[in-house]
């Protein structure tokens, strides 16, 4: 029995990152909430039933309106999603704010500190 590497949920979700992307940069290039928007992930369940689309912002101060404008349009771009992958089943798009970024900042700076105020430290180890 061979082993699949991907599964068609990955595949899917590959393809709804790809194409999301693309409309939300083409679409909505001028509107201010989803001008600087960038789609980071997708994660489609294992029935194909929904579709976890993760997005960032150039600007933070923007997040609660872009996820509000992206579930608003959700119904829109499932549309254009379900032209150009032609499934039989197209998942319903959930937005969520992907805050890893932030994460790894915040974290950088603490490491960074550690480093600083510990006076054993050397980097060259």
């Amino acid at each position: 029995m061979a082993f699949r590497e991907f599964t068609r949920s990955d595949r899917m979700a590959s393809q709804i990152l790809k194409v999301v992307a693309v409309a939300v940069r083409e679409k909505f290039e001028y509107d201010k909430e989803l001008k600087h928007v960038a789609i980071t992930d997708v994660d489609v369940s294992r029935d194909l039933s929904i579709a976890k689309v993760f997005f960032n912002t150039l600007f933070p101060k923007y997040e609660q309106e872009a996820q509000q404008a992206l579930n608003e349009n959700a119904g829109f771009l499932r549309s254009i999603v379900a032209k150009k992958i032609h499934a039989r089943k197209v998942p319903e798009l959930r937005f969520y704010y992907d805050a890893s970024l932030e994460r790894g900042a915040s974290l950088e700076s603490l490491i960074s500190k550690a480093r600083e105020s510990d006076p054993g430290f050397d980097e060259e180890e």
